[in-house]
């Protein structure tokens, strides 16, 4: 049985499932190097179909991640999959028609023949085409891929399939199961993306810079005032501003004015009835959150904005876990973009009423592919609800492009240093000592936004002023410190509270609070709050890393070095040998290693 899994929204992905195994989780942004790439991933497929030496008429299922037809024009569909200027010309003509009252709603279910009319024309004449919850897609691939068995599965997001926080725990005959559904009325998601876009950057792609910018606040009468924005009503249902009268709001603010008349056709003519409902209520919240913010300076709004996404975060899954979970702690598993705020998942660990905590390393919408490709093949093959045979210990899921490195190598000697090492981990080691910056290739490639060791820049700890002087040569404007990866002999000397048990800095999806007496040894990754988001590097799991901060350690008596993802500002984490040196020309990197070669410009 082959299950190829997609995401088809933004950050597109797909996974492969052969024979109840997952084989490769690939994002499309890594392959096609467009940031948050949209649609089919048809380079990610492409890659997966060829390495695992399968063809498309070989696939007997295509699981899709949430019921994206009813929210799509059938020419919207298409495009997505052709990527045609034609096609997307004809979608813009349905808008138009659509808008001046000359076509009628376009979302029907006559467009799921319209996607799978398209899967048929891409070569998969054979596949099925099935689609899941979106939320439940999320919430499959934390549970199924969690390393422990969770009691509880924890989603949260923006909003999809009109769901934004979700509760779930496993029926050994119905699979996962919804205890508490929060609708997209109340997302926190949207909260934190309006203040990000408020502040100056791109709502659904900057809200860790609103994170990192959090750190430099201080308190203020402006939590409060956020705070009001979430109450519960007399049925102690969470609720979110705006309570009621969207449609009013609307008309009272004159916010259809705002808009350019693209925005208004697009509100109006491509999004399903609850895409509306959101829109409409984001902008609102924006307004409100717009005349709250009024004299405060950004620091200090994204201080705010952070406290109070943390204290709703806890506060309803408190509520939750207190009324399933009496007098218990238990082990929760975590999805959804919110989850990819670190500050949050460490709250949730914190909690008393938790005991242990596992954040899907793809937590954003590309690991709805995972999801969705989990839930047909247990489906499929009768696998009991509770099966443990998803259970990860890495994200190596990527493509495997070590066989062209030798022929790489080859077509840049005339303008590159090239050298095989005898002995990587000491030259590297060395080459960071020496306070150079190496681009670290290895490997498959990572599943998910974090760099972790297979595609990472690395350098030493020693230096605070690294994060301006990187961050300038990868024309990046960020606020957090860099991450460090930390051998894991050293994690419980650095990281007092470190629970070995605790799967969550494997994947580096969580922060703790650094031991004071190594803020300094460890300043250039240390925040000012005193907080490191750290990956545990195993020996069992990466041992090319591994033995590279080993000899570091050996060398400097410091076990842990800054990683960050291997990628200029607004570009992808790099994939191919190709993307690897590009970095390496434009002067991001002072070398790059390639598996055992390390290469440096010719000066």
């Amino acid at each position: 049985m082959n299950i190829i899994g997609i995401n088809f929204g933004h950050d597109s992905a797909a996974t492969l499932i052969k024979n109840g195994k997952i084989l490769y989780s690939i994002e499309e942004e890594k392959i096609s190097r467009i940031k948050q790439d949209i649609g089919w991933p048809t380079n990610a497929i492409e890659i997966i179909l060829k390495q695992a030496e399968i063809t498309p008429k070989e696939i007997d299922i295509i699981a899709v991640g949430g019921n994206i037809y009813k929210e799509l024009g059938s020419n919207e569909i298409k495009y997505r999959f052709n990527k045609s200027r034609g096609t997307k010309r004809l979608e813009y003509l349905d808008r138009i028609l659509a808008y001046i009252g000359l076509r009628s709603n376009r979302f029907t279910e006559k467009n799921k023949n319209v996607f799978e009319q398209q899967v048929k024309a891409k070569g998969f004449t054979k596949a099925r085409v099935e689609f899941y919850n979106h939320h439940l897609c999320h919430s499959s691939g934390a549970y199924y891929c969690a390393p422990f068995n969770p009691d509880v599965a924890i989603t949260c997001d923006g909003q999809g399939d009109g769901e934004s926080f979700n509760f779930y725990i496993i029926d050994h005959k119905k699979g996962l199961t919804p205890i508490k559904i929060n609708g997209h009325e109340v997302s926190v998601g949207a909260f934190y993306s309006c203040i990000t876009q408020l502040l100056g950057f791109r709502p659904t792609r900057h809200e860790g810079k609103i994170t990192g910018l959090a750190a430099y606040g201080k308190p203020s009468v402006l939590e409060k005032e956020f705070l009001k924005l979430f109450v519960y009503d007399g049925y102690g249902n969470l609720t979110r501003f705006p309570f009621n009268g969207v449609d009013e709001l609307w008309k009272k603010h004159n916010l259809a004015s705002t808009l350019k008349l693209s925005h208004k056709i697009n509100l109006h003519t491509s999004e399903s009835s609850i895409g509306m409902n959101y829109t409409k209520r984001y902008e609102i919240l924006k307004t409100k959150i717009r005349e709250l913010t009024k004299g405060f300076c950004k620091e200090d709004i994204a201080f705010a904005c952070q406290k109070v996404a943390e204290k709703i975060v806890v506060d309803e899954t408190r509520k939750i876990l207190n009324q399933y979970f009496p007098n218990k702690q238990v082990k929760v598993c975590l999805a959804g973009g919110v989850f990819a705020n670190v500050r949050i998942n460490q709250m949730i660990y914190e909690m008393p009423e938790v005991d242990n905590v596992f954040v899907q390393p793809a937590m954003g919408d590309s690991g709805l592919s995972i999801g969705a490709a989990l839930l047909s093949d247990i489906a499929q093959n009768g696998k009991p609800a509770n099966t443990t045979d998803y259970k990860i210990n890495d994200t190596y899921f990527g493509p495997d492009f070590n066989k062209e490195i030798d022929s790489f190598v080859k077509e840049i000697l005339n303008e590159a240093i090239v050298t095989k090492m005898e002995q990587p981990a000491k030259q590297i080691a060395q080459m960071m000592k020496d306070n150079l910056v190496i681009g670290l290739w290895n490997g498959r490639m990572e599943w998910g936004p974090r760099a972790l060791g297979s595609r990472s820049m690395i350098l030493n700890t020693f230096d605070r002023t690294v994060n301006d002087s990187v961050n300038k040569r990868l024309s990046r404007t960020e606020f957090m410190p860099f991450a460090p990866s930390i051998i894991d002999y050293m994690m419980e000397t650095y990281i007092p509270t470190y629970n070995p048990d605790c799967p969550a800095a494997d994947f580096m999806t969580i922060t703790y609070d650094v031991a004071p007496e190594y803020h300094e040894l460890l300043q250039a990754v240390v925040h000012v709050d005193g907080t490191a988001r750290p990956q545990v590097v195993k020996k069992e799991t990466n041992p090319y890393y591994y033995a590279i901060i080993d000899e570091f350690y050996k060398l400097t008596g410091c076990g842990a070095i800054v990683n960050t993802s291997f990628n200029a500002h607004e570009e992808p984490i790099v994939s191919t040998p190709q993307s690897a040196y590009k970095a390496l020309k434009e002067d991001r990197i002072d070398a790059l290693v390639l598996d055992s070669y390390l290469i440096q410009m010719i000066k």
